[in-house]
């Protein structure tokens, strides 16, 4: 008997985002872990300080947690639905159907914070060093940055999957809402060295794994958050 041919993992564009909509917030918006960190990151940033949401998604909980402070934000996220979503849900703010390596600020030293939450995994090792360097330069001096991310090393990732320098890995495999995925990221002292690279301080970094519901059909997810400031 032939064996039925497993599934290829793919890397999630926006069509794939476009077709789970509301289901991916459904599965994902309860995240305890989530919610205290961007409190925690919240709480460092002035009342007043413009926050970029960089891939927003849905709009919950991130883009509206930070709404619901009265801080002026700014959404983007490459998925129109997505986009359609967070403008419904999240009214107060403002939303840009927008790919995050197209984005540019209306000037430089726009925010005063800026939100990667769980968004920075379809993008090669070039392109996360790209944004980290953009992030930098959008921050104002003073201002935070946080990622919501993986540890290479807590995603099982198999050894030749590993950059020479040990510091990334790319096509590691998980299942996300059904669908096995293909990702890049960075081990915890990696990611670390990469905002450094880039001209931030790490302020706080933190592990938390989250499990969606079982309806998602998810892999457990190994949480890793960094908080970094651009110094003044």
């Amino acid at each position: 008997m032939t064996k039925p041919t497993q599934p290829e993992a793919i890397i999630p564009r926006d069509d794939f985002y476009n077709k789970i909509g509301k289901d991916y917030e459904n599965a994902f918006s309860h995240d305890p872990g989530l919610r205290k960190i961007v409190e925690r990151f919240l709480g460092l940033c002035p009342v007043t300080a413009r926050i970029l949401d960089c891939g927003c998604g849905t709009g919950k909980p991130v883009s509206y947690m930070v709404a619901e402070t009265g801080r002026p934000l700014h959404g983007i996220d490459f998925s129109q639905t997505m986009i359609q979503l967070s403008r419904q849900q999240v009214p107060q703010g403002n939303f840009e159907h927008c790919s995050m390596l197209d984005y540019s600020p209306p000037s430089p030293e726009y925010f005063g914070g800026i939100i990667a939450m769980l968004s920075l995994f379809e993008l090669p090792r070039s392109q996360l060093e790209l944004m980290a360097g953009n992030f930098f330069k959008w921050i104002q001096p003073g201002g935070y940055l946080l990622i919501g991310t993986f540890g290479a090393e807590d995603c099982g990732t198999q050894p030749e999957l590993y950059h020479s320098d040990g510091q990334c890995a790319s096509g590691i495999v998980f299942t996300f809402m059904a669908q096995k995925v293909s990702i890049t990221v960075f081990t915890k002292s990696g990611w670390n060295k990469l905002l450094e690279g880039a001209g931030f301080e790490i302020i706080h970094t933190e592990m938390d794994r989250f499990s969606p519901s079982a309806e998602a059909v998810c892999d457990e997810e190994p949480h890793y958050y960094v908080i970094a400031r651009k110094p003044l």
